[in-house]
């Protein structure tokens, strides 16, 4: 009589995680209330605001950034904007509550000066940032400080 040797079973393992990410993805979608939102790629280019006159937080978008005084070297970016159909001109990101020093920080410049376009909402900001084939230096929130 010889000794019986157990084999591995031939049986496949039960999907122990298959309930659990279905589970998820129901979840998931049922979160989502169908609403994936908008395809920034589609989407038409959205509405800048004039940042003195938004209420609240905006979202800008900017897309150069120089040292003050040498302002002259953000006027192609300007005039790329222009040709999209934006009123773009250099400012102060001073006038943004937070934005000077993140853009201080990224760049070292001590007192920078930047391009950058005002929107009302993230997502119109995400939007234009999406589509825009130039450079984004960077995407701050906050509210108008300047007068």
């Amino acid at each position: 009589m010889s000794a019986r040797v157990p084999r591995p079973s031939s049986r496949r393992p039960a999907l122990v995680g298959t309930p659990l990410a279905l589970a998820l993805a129901l979840g998931l979608a049922a979160c989502s209330g169908g609403d994936e939102g908008v395809d920034p790629s589609t989407a038409d280019w959205p509405e800048a605001v004039a940042p003195a006159e938004a209420d609240g937080d905006l979202w800008v978008v900017w897309t150069a950034v120089a040292e003050t005084g040498s302002e002259g070297a953000l006027e192609e970016e300007v005039s790329r904007l222009g040709e999209l159909g934006y009123d773009a001109q250099a400012w102060d990101p001073q006038c943004q509550e937070g934005a000077g020093e993140k853009i201080a920080g990224l760049t070292g410049y001590a007192d920078p000066t930047a391009v950058g376009l005002a929107f009302a909402s993230e997502e119109d900001a995400g939007v234009f940032d999406t589509r825009y084939e130039g450079a984004t230096v960077m995407i701050t929130s906050g509210a108008y400080t300047c007068d």
